[in-house]
């Protein structure tokens, strides 16, 4: 079977979202099957604390309806409305 793959890229401007956002979705991804596999972290500036920048990911999932139900399922839904990350997040789904 195909692996399916989200190529993720979220802008978030606080630690306090930003630490919300990795301490909820990374338990959830994990509990859909999703694996992440690579990561990449970019600030907006040089400081030690996080002052916004973007997160990306690249997340496995078992098949891309796998991956494509998670994205459309109302926990991942619900995550990025009440974050308010609508706006601010990339996702491509491939397989």
């Amino acid at each position: 079977m195909v692996k399916g793959y989200w190529v993720k890229q979220t802008s978030l401007a606080t630690a306090d979202l930003f630490a919300e956002y990795i301490q909820t979705l990374i338990p959830w991804l994990l509990s859909v099957g999703g694996k992440i596999i690579a990561r990449d972290i970019k600030q907006e500036s040089d400081l030690s604390e996080w002052d916004g920048g973007q997160l990306s990911i690249v997340v496995e999932f078992e098949s891309k309806d796998i991956a494509q139900k998670a994205f459309e399922s109302a926990v991942f839904q619900e995550l990025i409305e009440i974050m308010g990350l609508e706006a601010c997040l990339s996702l491509s789904i491939i397989g």
